[in-house]
């Protein structure tokens, strides 16, 4: 089902039919990915290229509010074989074939052409070809778009003999700036990054991802980035609210006040999860986890299946869980001796939903954009 005929059954009440979309159990190889470019083109690519998915930690639903947001690069992303074309156009394909001009792909390599023609990294009347695959879902908010628009740039700054481009939101950033065993802290007013430790497996600890499919009965971003920005022309910055009673006791109506809720307590919990980072205690950011995912339900937002997979994680004895991004993913910070009874747990409690239990894979935070060849 596409996600047009997705969301319709969604906002028919209709339950949600799984996760949509291949999620491949291995990586792209760039060699075989560089010879579907040469025989596609009739040429060798220049290079190839990879940027890896993100995990959203905590924080992501304050961009609106000039919060923080705490961000970890994933195993999995996308890689791009990508060279010059002498017409001047952008010519983009998947290994089994080209993509239409309006497809996701297209965009977002073109953007990222785009963009480095602005900033003089390529020549005027100069196009691109790309080649592009992937072992990330495109429809689990793992940051799969972010991640070909980093590839590209990067690519494009490489070719260009330019310095690494920077990235034009978070997403795009944490994909360029990650490092392995490390959590990436973004600023979402000015995109200025800190990098902290996050060796889980130094602790012998995971992240179980778990991709639902499962998707609100309304695409909620843009009226909750609204709220947030009516609530901060009421009362000033939101991450400087220090009386949060008062401030709520200012709002016009109790919906804008649990968002402003939700945003205020958000920074407060990702400061007290920064400060156990820089100690290095990963193990005890669970508990900062949780609450941060029930707080959650004061945007509306985690679906009855993300919901169901927190709590049967938690259950099993997860060290914490939480809902990541704007769509059905959620992911659970899980220590080995527990991980096979969390991953059981999960799937025995969609057992009997066929196509809606959710596909789970465990992690640990990976490396930045980077040339392969």
């Amino acid at each position: 089902m596409g996600g047009t005929g997705t969301r319709l059954c969604a906002m028919l009440g209709v339950g949600p039919a799984g996760p949509r979309g291949p999620w491949p159990e291995t990586p792209p190889d760039p060699d075989a990915l560089a010879q579907v470019f040469h025989e596609r083109f009739a040429a060798p690519p220049a290079g190839v290229w990879h940027a890896p998915g993100r995990l959203a930690l905590m924080g992501e639903h304050t961009a609106a509010s000039e919060g923080v947001g705490l961000y970890t690069a994933l195993p999995w992303g996308v890689t791009v074989a990508l060279g010059p074309a002498e017409d001047g156009e952008v010519h983009a394909a998947l290994p089994e074939g080209p993509v239409r001009a309006r497809s996701a792909t297209a965009v977002a390599v073109t953007g990222a052409v785009e963009r480095a023609r602005r900033e003089g990294i390529m020549a005027p009347g100069t196009g691109v070809r790309a080649v592009v695959d992937a072992d990330l879902p495109a429809h689990a908010s793992l940051g799969r778009t972010a991640a070909l628009r980093a590839a590209t740039s990067l690519a494009l700054s490489d070719l260009g003999g330019a310095p690494p481009p920077e990235g034009t939101d978070a997403d795009e950033r944490v994909a360029l700036v990650a490092r392995p065993g490390h959590v990436v802290r973004v600023n979402h007013k000015n995109l200025r990054t800190a990098v902290f430790p996050f060796d889980l497996a130094a602790e012998d600890l995971h992240l179980l991802v778990a991709d639902t499919g499962a998707l609100p009965r309304r695409d909620l971003r843009r009226r909750r980035e609204e709220e947030l920005r009516r609530a901060a022309r009421a009362l000033g910055p939101l991450r400087a609210v220090q009386d949060l009673p008062e401030a709520l006791n200012r709002l016009p109506d109790a919906a804008l006040a649990r968002r402003v809720e939700y945003a205020v307590t958000e920074v407060h919990r990702l400061n007290a999860a920064v400060g156990l980072l820089r100690a290095e205690r990963f193990g005890e950011l669970g508990p900062i986890l949780s609450a941060s995912h029930l707080s959650l339900r004061r945007f509306e937002l985690p679906t009855p299946d993300v919901d169901l997979v927190a709590e049967a994680a938690s259950r099993a004895g997860a060290r914490g869980t939480r809902m990541t991004g704007w769509r059905g993913a959620a992911f659970a910070l899980v220590g080995d001796d527990r991980l096979e009874r969390v991953r059981a747990n999960v799937e025995r409690a969609f057992s009997g939903r066929g196509p809606r239990a959710p596909r789970l894979r465990t992690a640990r935070p990976a490396a930045g954009a980077h040339r392969l060849r």
